[in-house]
């Protein structure tokens, strides 16, 4: 018997549920995904702070180790390096600071690399099965994943237990689907409650709900985090990935309407492997006019552009860490609620002023302009200032990048919402592991030369974008 013949079909016609119910989890899953990494990078550094300087019993101390290397320098220079003589073995040239930052950044990329897998692998299976299980399991999933990935790390802080442990966390929450499934399941769930003419200034809404999540959660975390007792913050993660995860079963709606009716494991079940052709089969469908090279040329922009975004803040926390800067943790929360705060301003501005133009290509391509300032003038950046001036800048990215993805809605079927965007949820999900771990790894190998290269290395990628736009 047919498996659709086999459930019991609802006697009343379903209805689309209102496009901004997806939200409230939406901006829930975000927030964890967020703070989870101010809190991750700060753990990560304090550790290895009291493995180098045993001394180390604060953040506090934790900063003063980055500003003692700082004043030992003769001169400023974005070479961090405190030795005279390139001969000599790096354990006996390099600064407590370098030590740190780099087993960092090392750790940075055994945790991205271990988890690329698992996360691409459930992002190409549920992803591609999007349009057939429905949007609502992939807002459930990852919400599993953070409870298992918060309980695990909870434990190491309590019990200091190893390195190797994180790593389990991160891969057993990559094979629950990370954030970005729920960013295309939440942008697939938009496009099927709107219509073609509100859709833009809905996407944009989302997207900005997005970033906004940074504001309050960052500020609160990163003067949470100038005591080094994180146990209770990851608690507090925890809790709140458990609420997200009850409530999303009880309250988020449907609205593929045919499964509505359907519980979160039915809709599971209905998962296919075959359906993972479908992934290449939406770039090679005939579209009328030259909507198929329009296709492939937004795709492009897009994952152009999220390749420049993860690159770039994959070790923006460790870049502010170190020298000249030396921010603690409430210091970085503060440059991503800067970015925050005028994303929201310039956002209400544009949607109320210019609804008629505003999926016009121009927009994305002035906001891949403004990232591409941002990310330089941190690269040669050696004041606090300069960091506040390139955060206020590239705010002005994520008020016009969402143009993209409501133009390449207007370009596919209404069945291919959430199959279009799967290319951008590997890179988003998978593939942003893989990002983290080459741009930590280019930190890593460039710190002692100048630790700003990273940035000129993914601003080339924003420049592609403009390119594919064009």
């Amino acid at each position: 018997m047919d498996e659709e013949n086999e459930l019991q079909k609802p006697t009343l016609s379903p209805k689309l549920p209102r496009w901004w119910r997806i939200l409230p989890f939406l901006v829930t899953i975000i927030i964890i995904t967020n703070i989870d990494s101010l809190m991750l990078n700060d753990f990560i550094e304090y550790r290895y702070t009291i493995k180098y300087r045993g001394n180390a019993t604060s953040k506090a101390s934790t900063r003063d180790v980055c500003l003692n290397s700082t004043e030992s320098m003769d001169k400023p220079s974005r070479s961090i390096s405190t030795t005279t003589t390139p001969h000599t073995p790096i354990s006996t040239t390099e600064s407590p600071t370098d030590l740190i930052q780099e087993a960092t950044a090392r750790l940075n990329v055994f945790i991205s690399l271990s988890a690329t897998l698992p996360a691409i692998f459930t992002s190409i299976v549920l992803g591609s099965n999007s349009d057939r299980v429905g949007r609502r399991p992939l807002i459930i999933l990852p919400f599993l994943g953070k409870i298992f990935r918060y309980t695990i790390l909870s434990l190491v802080a309590y019990l200091d237990l190893a390195d190797y442990w994180i790593i389990i966390a991160v891969v057993i929450d990559g094979l629950c689907g990370t954030s970005g499934l729920s960013i295309l399941s939440a942008f697939a769930f938009v496009s099927d409650c709107t219509n073609k003419n509100n859709r833009t200034k809905a996407i944009v809404i989302t997207d900005v709900c997005i970033a906004s999540t940074k504001f309050l959660p960052l500020m609160t975390l990163g003067l949470y985090l100038e005591n080094s007792n994180f146990t209770p913050a990851l608690l507090f993660t925890l809790g709140l990935a458990v609420v997200g995860f009850i409530l999303a079963n009880i309250f988020q709606p449907e609205s593929t309407l045919d499964i509505q009716h359907l519980n979160i494991f039915q809709q599971l079940a209905r998962a296919k492997f075959s359906q993972t052709t479908k992934i290449f089969q939406v770039f090679f469908a005939k579209r009328a006019g030259h909507n198929q090279r329009n296709l492939l040329l937004l795709i492009g922009a897009h994952l152009s552009l999220i390749v420049m975004t993860y690159g770039s803040s994959a070790v923006q926390y460790l870049y502010l860490y170190g020298t000249p800067f030396c921010f603690d943790s409430f210091g970085v929360s503060l440059v991503t609620t800067t970015i925050t705060a005028i994303s929201v301003l310039f956002t209400t501005i544009y949607t109320c002023a210019v609804p008629k133009h505003s999926d016009n290509l121009f927009l994305p391509m002035l906001g891949l302009s403004f990232h591409i300032a941002q990310i330089t003038i941190y690269a040669v950046a050696n004041t606090v200032w300069m960091i506040y001036m390139g955060a206020s800048i590239g705010a002005l990215y994520h008020v016009f990048s969402p143009v993209i993805r409501a133009r390449i809605t207007k370009l596919v079927e209404p069945t291919e919402y959430a199959t279009v965007f799967i290319l951008t949820l590997i890179f988003e999900s998978g593939g942003n592991y893989a990002i983290n771990a080459l741009s930590n790894e280019i930190y890593k190998a460039t710190l002692t030369i100048y630790s700003g290269i990273v940035y000129f290395a993914f601003s080339t990628f924003g420049i592609l974008g403009i390119v594919f736009l064009l």
